[in-house]
């Protein structure tokens, strides 16, 4: 599946046009967006938040990410989720409301992030199964998430990374939505990775039915390039179907 989505493909753009405002809104919805997106301040919010993901998506690179790599491209996503508010990691200590969890002081901010970037690939280079995979990028989720590295939008970035990370290494994205809300926001105060994994698969499971579905419709109307699914994709697109 995740070969349609490196080419230029009309499957790539019309799933990635649907997984992008699912994730917008889904993402700003677990801090309490209101339902009136007639609101002004609402309604920028979403688009920060499309205009981050668009670019996170528009500055895919092949391999792992340099300690520098990462830590522009998070400042990068910050600055679009914020609007500009924010380009740079916090100077003052953090504090989260409800949270016992410590954040990293500012002076560690930059080294926490190069050991976690430096961890991080060493651990996908060495990854042997999709569980594994899973485990990693939980906890890569919940450490970037306690380092904390900015002022505001932490949990946005860190969802916008997961996704981009989640599809870079060809499995099928989460999206967290306020149902799974209590489970997730646990998971990652009590640093429990294995739960988040055992989340995130199910939710990327979840998501692979639907971008199933939506080849199918799209295969229907004959708008498919060219089937290009795995013998194990093509087998699960075939149970779907059916």
């Amino acid at each position: 599946m995740f070969v349609e989505l490196k080419t230029d493909s009309k499957f790539k753009k019309d799933y990635f046009e649907m997984l992008k405002y699912r994730l917008a809104y889904a993402s700003l919805e677990l801090e309490g967006i209101s339902d009136d997106l007639a609101d002004i301040r609402q309604s920028m919010k979403i688009l920060n938040q499309l205009q981050a993901i668009n670019y996170i998506f528009d500055s895919y690179k092949e391999g792992p990410l340099s300690h520098i790599g990462f830590t522009n491209l998070l400042c990068k996503v910050a600055e679009k989720v914020t609007g500009g508010e924010i380009d740079n990691f916090r100077t003052t200590n953090a504090e989260v409301i409800g949270s016992k969890v410590a954040r990293s002081k500012p002076p560690l901010i930059r080294n926490d992030l190069y050991y976690l970037i430096d961890n991080y690939n060493y651990q996908i280079q060495n990854c042997k199964s999709e569980d594994e995979l899973y485990e990693i990028e939980a906890m890569f989720h919940i450490r970037l998430l306690h380092i904390h590295p900015f002022e505001d939008g932490n949990g946005r970035v860190a969802r916008i990374i997961l996704t981009y990370n989640m599809c870079k290494n060809n499995v099928s994205p989460c999206i967290i939505t306020k149902d799974t809300k209590r489970q997730y926001c646990d998971f990652i105060e009590n640093n429990d990775y294995k739960g988040l994994s055992k989340l995130f698969k199910e939710l990327s499971h979840n998501e692979f039915n639907t971008m199933i579905s939506l080849y199918s419709k799209l295969d229907e109307k004959g708008l498919i390039e060219e089937n290009k699914f795995t013998e194990e994709q093509q087998r699960q697109y075939n149970n779907i179907v059916k």
